[in-house]
């Protein structure tokens, strides 16, 4: 028996379930009866074993890591791209932009698979939802290059669900490390209609602390 998500994004563990652990939140939620009903027919040992597949692929993707996702999403920010291109080519020009009040909303919706036998026996549909909200961000642009990133305050508010049934929900201030190593720089000008090519992938930012 195989299990597998289909789809997954890249990503810090325990936020989304703060104070309890994916199994109990799993058979609480009724969620691992829904994964055993609809394996019915296999033996109990077969059941057991699926439910504890999905424990495992949940646990996988709601592993996340807001610093990344707020990376990412400051990557496409008009103001840092115009920024971008404003600096590129100009080796001595860096330009500071500073965001008040800035929100990252995340929505993944996965399907994680049952695979019993080379035959798929269970589909269980996933939303995974997370708002991070930040009460300021200071963004250093350098060489059309997102060069270096502060953080403020952040309030974050979460949940999953899996097969409609609410699963986990955590809201709560979240620590995130003030200055965020970007290493050589992440390009934020990614076709030369912009200015820039494609570059390979800048040091990937810390896991923050939940």
């Amino acid at each position: 028996m195989t299990t597998a998500p289909a789809g997954q994004p890249s990503g810090s563990p325990g936020f989304l379930f703060s104070g309890t652990d994916v199994a109990t939140a799993l058979e609480a939620s009724g969620v691992a009866d829904d994964v055993r009903r609809q394996l019915t027919g296999f033996t109990d040992v077969a059941r057991t074993q699926a439910v504890r597949e999905v424990e495992r692929i949940t646990t996988e993707l709601t592993d996340l890591n807001p610093v990344q996702l707020i990376v990412d999403a400051l990557c496409s920010f008009k103001e840092l791209r115009e920024a971008a291109g404003r600096t590129l080519g100009e080796p001595g020009v860096t330009e500071l932009v500073e965001l008040v009040q800035h929100e990252v909303d995340f929505q993944h919706q996965p399907v994680i698979k049952v695979v019993v036998n080379g035959q798929q026996v269970a589909t269980l549909a996933m939303v995974l939802s997370l708002v991070l909200e930040l009460e300021a961000v200071a963004a250093t642009v350098r060489a059309g290059r997102l060069a270096a990133l502060q953080l403020g305050r952040c309030d974050a508010s979460g949940s999953v669900a899996i097969e409609g049934r609410t699963v986990a929900q955590h809201q709560s201030e979240i620590m995130l490390p003030a200055s965020v190593p970007l290493g050589a720089g992440i390009p934020l000008l990614r076709s030369p209609q912009d200015g820039e090519e494609p570059s390979g992938p800048a040091q990937r930012p810390p896991q923050p602390r939940t």
